[in-house]
């Protein structure tokens, strides 16, 4: 996969955990895959990137993150959150999920600032 031997979509790398897990985010997520996209740091020097799942708690935890918040429809994802961290043997962030914030007289959304 690292050669860019395989075409995008052609091949993943999953993490092995459980198939009859009642949690679908638990059932062999893919840890990387591969994407012929230039990266704006090192250009094309790789083709084989992490997923959401693989980098979210490990940066989280390299980093020292006490609380990785998130937005609810993240909410099933903390189980496998969790077990990698619990794999890999490093510092577990408490991970939040919170719904939408609002707050009198403040602007929050991203597209009116």
């Amino acid at each position: 996969m690292r050669k860019g031997l395989y075409d995008e979509g052609a091949a993943v790398l999953r993490m092995k955990i459980n198939m009859q897990h009642d949690n679908p985010c638990m059932r062999d997520p893919v840890a990387y895959r591969i994407k012929f996209t230039p990266h704006p740091h090192v250009g094309d020097m790789w083709c084989l990137y992490p997923t959401y799942d693989m980098e979210h708690c490990i940066v989280d935890s390299l980093e020292n993150i006490t609380h990785s918040l998130c937005t609810l429809e993240f909410e099933v994802r903390r189980d496998s959150y969790y077990w990698l961290l619990e794999a890999l043997g490093i510092f577990k962030s408490a991970v939040w999920e919170y719904s939408r914030l609002n707050l009198t007289y403040t602007v929050l959304s991203k597209r009116k600032l």
